[in-house]
């Protein structure tokens, strides 16, 4: 696989780490206010997650955009990369250590998150309703 389609992957998921960790304190930010029963500023900060959270997507998206026009063999190799597989060779393992990081710090938030969703919404929480 080039260099280059790594090295463009890396840094991209390293914008997505960047932004993931914003998405992760504004979490921990909710966790907080909700911990001091403040909905208000649950509410606030909820509203103010929305924006860097979608921006993720987008990162996201342009991530697959790039790798369907890579050829065909090496887009087969960075999806495997991109779902977690093991790096088969030194100019991997940069990219495979990074999204490594970025799937526990987004395991993290989606736990987090997870818990504050069950405790605003109850029975009506989005992990409630649709993922059980």
């Amino acid at each position: 696989m080039g260099k280059h389609e790594l090295d463009e992957l890396r840094k991209r998921k390293k914008d997505e780490v960047v932004k993931l960790i914003e998405v992760a304190d504004l979490t921990r930010q909710v966790a907080e206010a909700v911990e001091r029963g403040d909905t208000v500023a649950a509410q606030m900060l909820l509203t103010e997650r929305e924006q860097p959270v979608r921006e993720l997507s987008e990162m996201e998206k342009g991530i697959r955009e790039y790798v369907l026009d890579v050829p065909e063999a090496e887009a087969i190799r960075l999806d495997e990369l991109l779902r977690g597989g093991e790096a088969v060779s030194e100019e991997e393992k940069p990219l495979a250590e990074q999204i490594a990081q970025f799937r526990r710090i987004l395991s993290s938030v989606r736990s987090l998150d997870e818990q504050l969703s069950v405790r605003m919404g109850g029975n009506q929480s989005f992990y409630k309703k649709f993922r059980k």
